[in-house]
């Protein structure tokens, strides 16, 4: 006889422990913890033929971003399939696995997350299924369809209902990068007044902290954050690395150095999205006047080598190859982009789209950065300016492709072009201590053009 997990839904399966383990998995996926996996195993466990447990882990795989993991994303798109024929699906059980179908057999990431949303409002709310799709969404930079969808699913949930403040939460940090910053917090601050251990509510209220510049409070809020003992997860070294923005932003390079070392960049890590927040980091630290040294490069270097290949998530790759820049790969460099745009040419699908619209552009203006020609560089990173937020990620991790952005224009002595970003940035986001360094190196306004010369001599 099919069982309730704790939220309602029917589960096709005999086994309370295997619910349990779902149940976990569950309280792992709203809360941002990094046992997901392990929950799902232990219900696959309990019940090998759990066709949502093969569904549910396979779309983690997928979120992994790594083409090591796709096989064995497709071995569980089959194996739930397999069980379905046997036992039969719910309509939960049929949406999962058919999101899974969607990207893992025809790379298409919109079309998942739209078959995880259907029906996932409906009595009772299935909050995984949502869950899952803001995650697949949050890849894609669509804020816009995040803040639709977490609209429409807070009217499901009464006041006091399980898992209300995990969906105040999202909608929280949906309305802050969509423009909305006084409600975002007001919601950011209710949902951890519910759970303290909510990770992604109290992060909507940090990005809204650094949105305003309200640094030293930002500071404080995310100290105050309180994860699960023992949860060493990515989402965990995300709050930090927002903390180092926050000293960033008054100019305190040691304590933001210190973050990175302590805390951000772990050896060894294996996560896209812990390389793409130590490389951030590192630019930013030596963007600001830090020698973080050859040591912290060739050490982030070597995992993004390690990661050629992947072509599975654009925001990864624009980070890959702003490492291997930085750390002197040419070779490796020359490499990634050749694979991205191979992969833009040879595969379907959303990433291989986003490889060949943003991602190439975006490293191959890198690499004419670093090859010191940053007139070619703009000619490639300016046009693409206006569309970065496909790329994926959150306002403030595609603020690293701003900055490098204004960076270029400086090198390249496009001073009105300098000047026109640094105003829009000034108009959206509170100007900190590298703002006013960049300020502080164009020249006074010009009749004529500098020659060339002198824009090597400034």
């Amino acid at each position: 006889m099919p069982l309730d997990d704790r939220t309602g839904q029917i589960v096709t399966t005999e086994s309370a422990a295997a619910v349990r383990a779902l149940d976990a998995a569950a309280d792992a996926l709203l809360g941002h913890r990094a046992d997901v996996p392990r929950h799902l195993l232990a219900a696959l466990a309990a019940d090998p033929d759990l066709a949502l447990g093969h569904a549910w882990l396979g779309l983690m795989l997928r979120l992994a971003a790594r083409r090591d993991r796709m096989a064995e994303a497709g071995r569980r798109l089959a194996l739930a399939r397999a069980a379905v024929a046997t036992r039969g699906a719910t309509p939960r059980e049929v949406a999962m696995i058919a999101a899974l179908a969607a990207w893992e057999e025809r790379g298409d990431m919109e079309e998942a997350a739209a078959r995880l949303e259907a029906g996932c409002g409906a009595a009772p709310p299935d909050p995984v299924r949502f869950k899952l799709a803001q995650t697949i969404r949050f890849l894609l930079g669509d804020a816009a369809g995040m803040r639709e969808a977490s609209a429409a699913m807070l009217p499901r949930y009464a006041p006091g209902q399980l898992g209300r403040g995990f969906i105040l939460g999202c909608h929280a940090f949906n309305l802050e990068e969509t423009g909305e910053a006084r409600a975002a917090e007001a919601l950011g601050r209710e949902a951890v007044a519910l759970d303290a251990r909510d990770l992604w509510a109290a992060h909507a209220v940090g990005h809204v902290m650094e949105g305003e510049g309200r640094a030293a409070e930002g500071i404080a809020w995310l100290a105050g954050v309180r994860a699960e003992p023992g949860d060493v997860g990515y989402f965990a070294r995300h709050i930090v690395w927002h903390q180092a923005l926050f000293h960033l932003h008054l100019g305190q390079r040691d304590a933001a150095l210190a973050l990175f070392d302590g805390a951000v960049h772990q050896p060894g890590a294996e996560d896209v999205r812990d390389i793409a927040n130590a490389v951030s980091l590192l630019w930013r630290l030596q963007a600001q006047g830090a020698a973080p040294g050859t040591r912290r490069w060739d050490m982030l270097a070597a995992a993004c080598e390690a990661r050629i290949g992947d072509h599975a998530l654009g925001f990864a790759e624009a980070h890959y190859a702003l490492c291997l820049a930085l750390a002197g790969r040419a070779a490796a460099l020359e490499t990634l982009i050749g694979g991205m745009r191979r992969t833009a040419q040879a595969e379907r699908g959303t990433q291989p789209r986003l490889l060949g619209d943003l991602g190439a552009g975006i490293a191959g203006g890198i690499a004419h950065a670093q090859a010191g020609d940053a007139a070619a560089a703009l000619a490639l990173l300016l046009p693409l300016r206006s569309e970065l937020r496909r790329i994926g990620g959150s306002n403030a991790q595609r603020d690293l492709f701003d900055r490098l952005i204004l960076e270029t224009c400086v090198a390249a002595c496009r001073w009105d072009a300098a000047r026109s970003l640094l105003g829009e940035r000034r108009a959206s986001r509170a100007p900190g201590v590298w703002e006013a360094g960049i300020e502080a190196r164009l020249p006074p306004r010009m009749t004529a053009r500098p020659s060339s010369s002198a824009c090597r001599a400034a």
